[in-house]
């Protein structure tokens, strides 16, 4: 398994949708860690998923992922950070790694959801962040999609 697929799981081309709802568990006594399983075409990357992580004593900074493979293999084909302060980025930015395993870069969206940093954040929120980042990784939602908040 490699990343020479990763253009093609990042277009329509690889027909993403999710299977079932968010699957939450609880991480580290402090966060939680939200699954949702994704069905494509691109089989060598299997098995894909979404992953969302909010961390209680952080609420406004929560981090998506857009995971394929398993196990040693497995990696982050898009990462999305919230609030989030990585150099030269003062807030909310996404990672991507490049088809063919090249360098991740880094960008400032201007497809995400405000979220004020303040100690809670509205329900729904983390939902529509989850539902502006698929639209960017051409995943859709299942008709079996449910939702809950952590």
């Amino acid at each position: 398994m490699t990343q020479d697929n990763l253009g093609a799981l990042l277009s329509p081309l690889a027909a993403a949708v999710t299977v079932g709802g968010i699957i939450w568990a609880t991480k580290n006594h402090v966060a939680r860690e939200g699954v949702i399983r994704v069905d494509t075409k691109i089989k060598a990357l299997a098995p894909c998923r979404l992953q969302v992580r909010v961390n209680y004593l952080k609420p406004s900074e929560p981090q998506f992922q857009y995971l394929a493979g398993d196990g040693r293999t497995a990696f982050s084909a898009r990462r999305l950070c919230v609030n989030t302060p990585h150099r030269p980025f003062a807030g909310t930015h996404k990672h991507r790694v490049e088809p063919g395993g090249g360098e991740e870069a880094a960008y400032e969206p201007d497809d995400i959801p405000f979220v004020p940093l303040q100690p809670r954040v509205s329900p729904g929120t983390y939902r529509a962040i989850l539902e502006a980042f698929a639209a960017e990784c051409f995943i859709t939602f299942g008709t079996d999609f449910g939702w809950s908040e952590p």
